[in-house]
């Protein structure tokens, strides 16, 4: 396992907190482009992605749903299909940042507001029709079981697995040392990594919680974490700079209050 502080400090801030960055290492090049770093950002990747051979559904689609940006990569990468096929289907979507990635591969997209998964199968349910065939591009375990849902109300949809995420395992000593070295905020992307993150702190750090100020992308990352931290801030929109910013306002603000 490797971590890296990266970034510099503009204008002379004095931000109280160091940041945790937890998100894989393989994604830092393309987390890198949407943060805007005003002091070294600690990177710690406690989960990296495994890709996974996808099976092809039995029928044609008319509609794909995103949750990711990763999950929309891997989809137009890895599936197949041709350009013809892919600029006739609609791709809906939650994520501000996959919204705006499909946008640039000049496909049919339409972003639907809602804060997380849950909220975004209860507004799938009144805007799908129940005649189209839906394709479910995802991880193999997802935050929200967002296909059963519709599933329930009767759509049709097939879950297209792409890839799974797994927890690191090799962690180096002095990365250890340095992430127990003093309080910090860490961020939060997905259920999984608070997973890995608790496991960690319990085995290693004598699980002094209260050491880390945690901030989660979404509600369901959220809570898996409230049972440990003192404090589980929520970003303010489900998106990866929502995500730092909040982490910033945390560790600009005096004795870590936000």
């Amino acid at each position: 396992m490797q971590s890296s502080e990266l970034g510099r400090v503009k204008g002379g801030a004095d931000l109280n907190k160091r940041i945790i960055w937890t998100r894989p290492a393989e994604d830092w090049e393309h987390d890198a482009k949407l943060l805007r770093l005003e002091k070294p950002l600690f990177r710690f990747p406690l989960t990296r992605q495994v890709a996974i051979k996808p099976q092809m559904p039995p029928k044609p689609c008319d509609l794909v749903i995103l949750t990711s940006r990763k999950a929309a990569d891997a989809f137009l990468h890895r599936m197949g299909l041709s350009k013809e096929h892919m600029h006739r289907i609609e791709f809906l979507t939650f994520g501000m940042e996959t919204y705006k990635y499909l946008l640039s591969q000049n496909l049919k997209t339409r972003l639907i507001q809602a804060p997380g998964g849950k909220e975004f199968a209860a507004a799938l349910v009144l805007e799908l029709k129940r005649d189209q065939v839906i394709w479910f591009p995802r991880p193999l375990e997802t935050a929200y079981p967002i296909s059963e849902h519709l599933r329930t109300h009767h759509f049709e949809i097939y879950d297209l697995e792409l890839y799974k995420t797994e927890t690191v395992k090799h962690l180096e000593p002095p990365a250890l040392q340095s992430l127990f070295a003093e309080p910090s905020i860490v961020c939060f992307a997905s259920p999984l990594a608070i997973k890995a993150f608790v496991d960690l702190i319990r085995q290693y750090d004598e699980a002094r919680f209260y050491k880390y100020t945690a901030v989660a992308i979404g509600a369901t990352t959220k809570a898996s974490g409230q049972s440990y931290f003192n404090e589980v801030h929520l970003a303010q929109h489900p998106t990866l700079a929502s995500l730092f910013e909040k982490a910033q306002e945390i560790s600009r603000a005096p004795h870590g209050d936000s």
